[in-house]
């Protein structure tokens, strides 16, 4: 039963993060900036599994329009069904985000809840016992509500979410440790330190830690390294130069690379996202993902349509979002 849970978390976290190509959505060159809900560097990308970084929402916007709680509802269309999408509010999903929020703004519990044939076959509650710090980083305690969950998982078997530990803070470097697996989490923070006889010397990284280049607000580079200088698992995230607004997220998983390319209306608003995938310089398929905002511009349904080399929807997927 966890390994079905893992691989429906694998999908919906691939889905989010692996762009290119015609799309209905039209990419805005206007560099206005407005601030957003969410943080889209951080939100529908890998950095939601780590649960010890609440960096996804803008806090400042969750205080100022007092939301209390925030759902998510993630649904699997068939293509027949497409036309059903509007009433999708009356189903079961197949996953469930739920997070509660302190006055300030700032996250307090985070909730997952998983469903098959409108059975829900497991839950994951984290709970946070301190406010972010500066650099997003908060002590949080995970608990589970549903007994009937198999643990006799395979080890090898990567966790969808990640609780790491605070080792040490630096002027040069934050390093963290991941209690599931022990590998480390390394922030290299100055510019002058990037280079790999550095990151060697400061960091002595193994070929399973964590390396990133910049903040956690604002990565600039994540990877890891084998045999201290080649790196593997690259992300890269580009940011405008005037505003620092994310536009470009590439990862590359050897022998695939994926580019996310974020869009924006003519208010400033992020309205969608290209995650197209490729091997080599062959296009293989893209994610076009969708954001309909409602009167306070924050997102309230986002639909992720998969096509396939010939411009064809092969998936679709449905996130409703409501507010309290």
């Amino acid at each position: 039963m966890r390994k079905f849970i893992y691989f429906l978390t694998f999908f919906l976290f691939f889905l989010s993060a692996c762009s290119e190509g015609n799309s209905d959505i039209k990419e805005n060159q206007t560099s206005k900036v407005a601030p957003f809900l969410f943080s889209m560097n951080a939100m529908f990308s890998d950095a939601e599994k780590f649960i010890s970084f609440p960096i996804w929402f803008n806090d400042a916007l969750v205080s100022k329009y007092k939301i209390k709680k925030i759902t998510r509802n993630l649904y699997f269309i068939e293509l027949e069904d497409s036309m059903e999408i509007n009433n999708l509010k009356n189903d079961i999903p197949r996953e469930k985000r739920e997070y509660w929020f302190f006055e300030n703004g700032q996250l307090k519990e985070l909730n997952f809840s998983f469903f098959y044939d409108d059975e829900r076959i497991g839950n994951f509650t984290f709970l946070y016992k301190s406010i972010k710090d500066k650099y997003g980083y908060a002590s949080v305690i995970e608990t589970n509500n549903l007994d009937d969950i198999d643990y006799s998982y395979d080890k090898n078997m990567d966790f969808p979410y990640k609780i790491h530990l605070k080792v040490k803070q630096t002027e040069k470097y934050l390093a963290y440790q991941d209690l599931e697996s022990g590998d480390f989490l390394f922030y290299m923070l100055g510019k002058k330190n990037w280079g790999p006889l550095s990151i060697d010397t400061i960091l002595n990284p193994t070929q399973n830690d964590i390396i990133v280049l910049g903040k956690p607000l604002f990565p600039t580079k994540q990877y890891r390294v084998i045999n201290k200088v080649n790196e593997r698992d690259v992300q890269q995230f580009r940011y405008n130069s005037i505003s620092n607004r994310i536009e470009t997220i590439i990862k590359q998983e050897s022998p695939f690379e994926s580019k996310r390319t974020l869009n924006y209306n003519l208010k400033g608003y992020c309205n969608g996202y290209i995650d197209s995938t490729f091997s080599g310089k062959l296009f293989l398929t893209r994610i076009v993902t969708e954001i309909k905002l409602d009167k306070l511009n924050r997102p309230v349904r986002i639909i992720h349509r998969k096509e396939n080399q010939q411009d064809k929807t092969a998936r679709i997927s449905i996130e409703l979002i409501s507010y309290e």
